[in-house]
């Protein structure tokens, strides 16, 4: 008999086939959220269901299934693999529920319904995805970094995390949330770029009934997050406006709906993360300084996946580990020729752009392997034109010295590869085979921008 806890997902019904409980890792295969779930029959999850289903026989006929292996379709006309066991519960002797524990596996068409890390019992309660443990690493700075998440999640003060697109802001901010005392609270993500700001304002504050035309008694995001985190991404987008609203809430731990005239107190913490550097933004008056020191009580700081060590590799192999245990598959791990390409392409969308290419290979991939021509043509295009070396600008002044000409080669190159690494200082600073100090004094010798 297999072991229960061998499988993720939890159905129990009950003689007419009505789910009395449920704890599935992706709802949404169901056109329906795990709270509407329960009061539905079974049979309205999955087409074409019969009374063969061995959930099914399990409530009708008494018997146990220890281990079954069936193929379903769900209401969304999404194709499954499904395995589990399946046990009737008694009263009198006589069946009158039953229980199945059970793990899903998707076919290749549907791979793009995986749901990242959906393994997770507590975020189907506060909204979070994710744990300190989904965030993969053997770099060092990483493994320093989780270490100060578990030290800054006791805490409740603010966070502002500054990092490129594709880095994993959301999963450090819902990381910190569920290492704090606030776990079994709400977890509400905003992305402050998705809603215009007139909007976003009602959204975040909420409205009074008759404020404007339509206007109802709604709760904003602060409300609604009361007691656990708010998280607001690309704070950045904001106009300053409402960057001295949001200022004034976290400050006096107040809001007042629009319309109103009272205010609500508040407890909840705020996270907030951009894409931009937070100098440059202050520099250009996009960020009000007051609201980024008011943030950076706790500043973190994302490194791009280039400046990760061997990560690329780690994150390839887990996410192929990933997408084989969910949907049954056993591809191979990444050939030395096609890992090579990996760790010379320059990954501008990070980690998401790195999981988002796996998981292209595994629907093209034929017989358990990943070949070159299942890698997308823009990685293999990059990485062809990188090995090709820029001509040099020709030095044509006759009247220049030999220390001169050798000087401007110099600076030539150094730009070159401070260009071709995306600003890089440490990954430049390895294509030419110099240290960092080194490189960083180049780079003010010649009046380069260094934008580190």
């Amino acid at each position: 008999m297999l072991n229960k806890n061998n499988y993720k997902d939890i159905i129990i019904i009950d003689k007419d086939g009505i789910i009395l409980y449920a704890d599935i890792g992706n709802p949404q295969c169901f056109k329906v959220g795990m709270n509407s779930i329960k009061g539905k029959r079974i049979k309205e999850l999955f087409l074409g269901m019969d009374n063969s289903y061995p959930l099914l026989k399990a409530v009708n006929e008494g018997t146990a299934y220890d281990d079954f292996e069936v193929t379903v379709t769900t209401s969304r006309n999404i194709k499954l693999s499904k395995k589990g066991c399946a046990y009737p519960l008694f009263y009198n002797d006589e069946p009158i529920a039953a229980v199945e524990f059970a793990d899903f596996f998707y076919d290749k068409n549907h791979i793009g319904e995986i749901e990242v890390h959906a393994d997770h019992p507590i975020y189907r309660g506060n909204n979070t995805k994710y744990l300190l443990d989904d965030i993969i690493t053997g770099d060092e700075s990483m493994v320093n970094l989780k270490k100060r998440i578990e030290k800054y999640a006791v805490s409740d003060s603010t966070v502002l995390i500054y990092g490129e697109t594709g880095t994993g802001k959301e999963l450090v901010a819902q990381a910190l949330h569920n290492k704090s005392k606030r776990y079994y609270r709400k977890f509400i993500s905003q992305n402050c770029s998705a809603i215009p700001d007139n909007l976003l304002e009602s959204i975040l504050f909420g409205t009074t009934k008759g404020s404007f035309t339509g206007a109802k008694d709604n709760p904003g995001l602060f409300e609604l997050a009361e007691g656990g985190t708010l998280f607001l991404d690309e704070i950045n987008s904001l106009n300053i406006n409402l960057q001295v609203k949001i200022l004034k809430a976290i400050e006096e731990k107040r809001i007042r709906r629009i319309g109103s005239t009272s205010e609500i107190d508040i407890d909840v913490r705020i996270i907030a993360a951009t894409n931009e550097k937070p100098e440059l933004l202050i520099k250009e008056k996009r960020f009000k300084p007051d609201l980024f020191y008011r943030l950076a009580v706790i500043y973190i700081k994302l490194p791009s996946l280039i400046d990760r060590g061997d990560d690329i590799y780690v994150l390839s192999n887990h996410f192929i580990n990933y997408f084989n245990i969910k949907m049954n598959c056993s591809i191979k791990e990444l050939s030395p020729e096609i890992m090579k390409i990996f760790m010379e392409y320059s990954w501008p969308g990070n980690v998401r752009e790195l999981r988002n290419v796996i998981e292209g290979v595994f629907a093209l991939s034929e017989d358990n392997t990943i070949n070159i021509r299942d890698i997308p043509a823009y990685i293999l295009d990059s990485v062809k034109n990188k090995k090709i070396v820029k001509p040099l600008r020709l030095i044509k002044n006759e009247g220049l010295s030999l220390t001169d000409k050798i000087n401007a080669v110099e600076k030539n190159l150094i730009e070159q590869a401070y260009e071709e690494s995306r600003c890089s200082l440490k990954k430049s600073s390895e294509m030419l085979g110099i240290s960092k100090q080194l490189m960083n004094y180049k780079l003010k010798r010649y009046g380069i921008k260094n934008e580190n």
